[in-house]
């Protein structure tokens, strides 16, 4: 069927949710009737999700912690009143309800690559020191399912929780794991939740092609490779996500209760993505291989910083493929069934990248010198 959305209009293969009252000829001044709760809004996809829901005149209401000034950049995104940035602590329910209350589908994109930690120990609710302050338990599994559990006792008609294609309870990366115990307490918790696995993300801000450039940028002669760099992904844009998800919303009477594998057109190795990077950016290394107990020994010093920009456990990740299941093997739905078209990494790495070449990209255009 068809639906009105703007002045054009768009075949979708699934039926058109039911929110509130619609009303104005599309855009951001206009009113689609969805109202959202988007946890971890100002992240990496978070943000061009939240760009999705303000373009078509959703209201949503952003919860975050510490300052306000960390989710300022999502103003522009909403006409005015439409956006509601709410503070909240996932340890306090009450904050939780509070920010679900009102919504008709709730989205969790709250997720960390590393344990963040403090410069030293504090007690914990337990009594026990320690330096950390989220683990992975309480940030891709706990919080999930308190989430859940709430959005269940508000009566929240739909839940979209965003996990990673990664996920495996057999994975030897911790992360991994705690991922894959998320979609499970989601799971229990709201059993109509849909799940969301995409694959490794790129984009302007990612932590991919961009620690890969930066590491090109910052070793000297070498880059350090595991495994010969053999690691298989089939990365995923991130503005092609957010459409994704856009979708997930637009159609989530006929989603509930499925899984979504989100992944783009074609798949790489790490080495292949490093020569990639490296041909952008003009920064040549030799690539050297390098064993996992030496890597492993590497990131558990560099754990240790209140940031850190590889760890003990990503050792373990970078030596596992992520790509798509076959759907032979399961009835997960893919991008082709939201009816997008993924982007490859060829068409916009170069927008991005292109500050890592010395001197910037001008030196390389004639008459710019």
């Amino acid at each position: 069927m068809s639906i009105q959305q703007g002045a054009g209009s768009i075949k979708r293969a699934y039926k058109l949710a039911s929110y509130g009252k619609r009303y104005g000829p599309g855009g951001r001044s206009s009113n689609s009737g969805i109202t959202a709760t988007v946890f971890g809004a100002y992240g990496f996809v978070g943000r061009y999700f939240v760009d999705e829901l303000g373009k078509c005149g959703s209201r949503a209401y952003v919860p975050f912690r510490g300052c306000e000034m960390e989710v300022r950049h999502l103003k522009p995104m909403f006409d005015l009143g439409q956006l509601g940035l709410m503070p909240f602590s996932p340890r306090d329910r009450e904050s939780v309800l509070e920010s679900v209350k009102n919504s008709d589908v709730v989205i969790n994109l709250i997720g960390k690559h590393y344990e963040t930690k403090h410069m030293v120990p504090t007690r914990r609710a337990d009594g026990s020191l320690s330096r950390i302050n989220y683990d992975f338990e309480e940030v891709h599994v706990d919080i999930p399912r308190t989430i859940a559990e709430i959005c269940t006792e508000a009566g929240v008609k739909s839940m979209i929780h965003v996990s990673a294609l990664a996920a495996d309870h057999h994975s030897a990366c911790r992360w991994s794991q705690s991922k894959a115990r998320g979609e499970d307490a989601v799971r229990e918790a709201f059993p109509e939740a849909i799940i969301v696995k995409p694959a490794t993300i790129f984009g302007a801000e990612d932590r991919f092609l961009n620690w890969i450039a930066e590491t090109l940028d910052r070793t000297p002669q070498v880059f350090p490779l595991l495994n010969e760099g053999k690691m298989l992904v089939q990365p995923i844009y991130a503005i092609d996500l957010a459409k994704a998800l856009m979708a997930i919303v637009h159609g989530h009477d006929d989603f509930a209760g499925k899984t979504f594998q989100l992944a783009g057109p074609a798949e790489y190795s790490y080495k292949e993505l490093v020569e990639f990077v490296s041909d952008i950016t003009g920064i040549r290394k030799t690539l050297v291989d390098v064993d996992s107990s030496t890597a492993r020994f590497a990131g558990r010093f560099v754990e240790q910083l209140v940031t850190p920009v590889f760890t003990e456990d990503m050792v373990a990740q970078l030596q596992e493929d992520v790509l798509p299941k076959p759907t032979s093997e399961c009835n997960w739905l893919t991008m082709q069934d939201l009816e997008i078209e993924p982007t490859t990494i060829d068409k916009v790495a170069f927008e991005y990248l292109h500050r890592f070449r010395k001197g910037g990209h001008f030196t390389h255009v004639q008459g710019y010198h």
